[in-house]
């Protein structure tokens, strides 16, 4: 369960395998039901995930009826609310799974502990620079933006509710029904 975890952070740098067992130490298992929230708005994000199986994604209410998807996530990724997580303050965003999902969290106060440990710690602040989205995706047509999903991120389609995938690319449900029809592969 650990090892993927293992492998990802592997890209930060290298740890000791004392390290590597401080940090495992830290984290804990959870699984997260289908439709469960990990972090609601109004909570100020006090961990970050780890996806070890299943796919959550990150949105924001904006009026009770409508949502912006933020970022949707599945195996070996990093999960936070960037903006909740860095500043402590309460978040306007959500944080739900739409699959059940198997996680490894671990709490800021644990990462702060770890740092104080050791000094190699401090690598895992590369976690926080991993872009969340891609904001000039925005900018293009549908079509586009549709068809660069399809080429750098194809198992999203396949793993998120249409709704989702529209609310990501910045388009109706409708409009990604049009462009899907206009795009058949």
């Amino acid at each position: 369960m650990f090892q993927q975890v293992c492998l990802a952070i592997e890209s930060f740098g290298s740890f000791t395998p004392e390290e590597q067992e401080a940090l495992s130490k830290e984290f804990q298992h959870r699984i997260i039901d289908k439709g469960q929230f990990i972090l609601s708005s109004g909570e100020v994000c006090q961990s970050i995930w780890f996806v070890n199986k299943g796919a959550l994604r990150h949105y924001r209410d904006l009026d009770g009826f409508s949502e912006v998807t933020i970022n949707l996530f599945h195996e070996d990724h990093w999960v936070l609310d960037h903006h909740s997580f860095t500043a402590q303050k309460p978040s306007k965003n959500y944080i739900q799974a739409v699959e059940e999902c198997e996680l490894l969290e671990i709490s800021i106060h644990a990462l702060h502990q770890l740092i104080e440990t050791s000094p190699s710690f401090f690598k895992l602040g590369k976690i926080l620079e991993i872009p969340r989205n891609e904001p000039e995706l925005h900018t293009k047509k549908p079509e586009n933006r549709y068809l660069e999903l399809m080429e750098n991120s194809p198992e999203l389609i396949q793993r998120f509710p249409l709704k989702c995938i529209a609310s990501y690319l910045g388009m109706t449900p409708e409009t990604l029904s049009r462009v899907r029809a206009k795009v058949k592969f």
